[in-house]
C-alpha cells in the first residue's frame, strides 16, 4: 500500500446544525445540506485538497467502527476522530473493517480502528487521486472558497502515550518521520509530512491521547482573525510562528478541536 496524502479528517459533533454554524462563524464554507450514510450525518468543508467532515450520530444508529468512534467522542464535547490515508488508484488497501464516507459514490474504506500506537484515533485507507490540484479543484467545485481565506490544512496534532511506537507505526506503512524535536520534561514531537500537511505526533501524552488540533494555512491571517471576531468568536492576535510566518488561534475549541490559523512568510 503506497500512501501519498491525507484524504480527509473526520470530526465528531453532537449537534450537526449547531456545529455547522460554529464553523461558519469561524469563516469556513460548510455544505448546506446534511449527507446521511449509515445512520450518521455529515457536513463537508474543504481545506485545499483535504476534506474535513463534521459527523454526527443519527437516530437508530447502527454499530460500525466510525459510528462507535463518533459516539465515544460526543459526550466529551466532540473532537477529531481520525483521518483517511489516500492511496494510489491502482493500489489495493488492506480491508480489515469497512465503513462508508461521503464521496462521489459514497466511499467504502478499509480501516484500522484505533491502532494501539495512536489510541483514540481511527485511521483508514481510501483510493484517492495522486494529483493534488485535481483533488483540490473537485472540492472547490463542490464547496467554494472559505471566507476566512483558508487555503490548505497545514498541521494535524496528535497525542500518544508511546511516541517511538507511533513513529514505528507510521514508518511501517511508508510514512517516514522527517525529524524529532525535544520539547522538554521528557516530551518529544515527531513530524511526518504528506503533500502540504504535517502530522505532528507528541508524546508521551499527559492527558487524553488522540487527535488534538488542526492548523490551517490562510492567504490572509488578519482577515481570518477579523472574520472570527466579527462573528462573535475570540481569536488571538497574529504573532510569529516557530515554523516561520504568522500564527493565531481561536480561543475556544470548535467541537473539541483546537483551531489555529497560519500565514506563510512573505519570502
Amino acid at each position: 500500500m503506497k500512501i501519498h496524502c491525507i484524504e480527509r479528517v473526520i470530526i465528531a459533533v453532537g449537534d450537526l446544525p449547531a456545529a455547522r454554524q460554529r464553523w461558519i462563524r469561524a469563516g469556513f464554507a460548510v455544505s448546506s445540506e446534511d449527507i446521511h450514510i449509515g445512520n450518521l450525518r455529515f457536513a463537508r468543508i474543504a481545506a485545499g485538497a483535504i476534506e474535513i467532515d463534521l459527523c454526527a450520530p443519527d437516530e437508530n444508529l447502527k454499530p460500525s467502527p466510525l459510528a462507535d468512534a463518533v459516539v465515544a467522542r460526543v459526550p466529551t464535547g466532540g473532537g477529531i476522530v481520525g483521518w483517511t490515508w489516500g492511496v494510489e488508484p491502482d493500489d489495493n488497501p488492506t480491508r480489515t473493517i469497512d465503513f462508508e464516507l461521503p464521496g462521489p459514490a459514497n466511499l467504502t474504506v478499509g480501516a484500522s480502528a484505533a491502532p494501539k500506537q495512536l489510541p483514540g484515533t481511527l485511521t483508514a485507507s481510501v483510493v484517492a487521486l495522486s494529483n493534488r490540484e485535481e483533488r483540490r479543484a473537485r472540492l472547490h467545485h463542490s464547496l467554494g472558497d472559505n471566507p476566512n481565506s483558508v487555503d490548505y490544512l497545514e498541521h494535524i496534532v496528535v497525542m500518544t502515550p508511546a511516541l517511538q511506537e507511533a513513529i514505528d507505526l507510521h514508518e511501517s506503512i511508508g510514512v517516514p518521520c522527517k525529524r524529532i524535536r525535544e520539547v522538554g520534561n521528557g516530551t518529544r514531537q515527531a513530524f511526518f509530512k504528506l503533500e502540504q500537511t504535517v502530522i505532528e505526533v507528541v508524546g508521551p501524552a499527559r492527558d487524553r491521547p488522540g487527535c488534538w488540533g488542526l492548523a490551517f494555512m490562510c492567504r490572509d491571517i488578519r482577515a481570518a482573525v477579523a472574520a472570527a471576531r466579527e462573528a462573535g468568536l475570540q481569536a488571538t492576535e497574529p504573532k510569529a510562528a516557530i515554523q516561520g510566518g504568522l500564527i493565531a488561534r481561536i480561543v475556544e475549541p470548535l467541537d473539541g478541536v483546537a483551531i489555529a490559523f497560519m500565514e506563510a512568510s512573505a519570502s
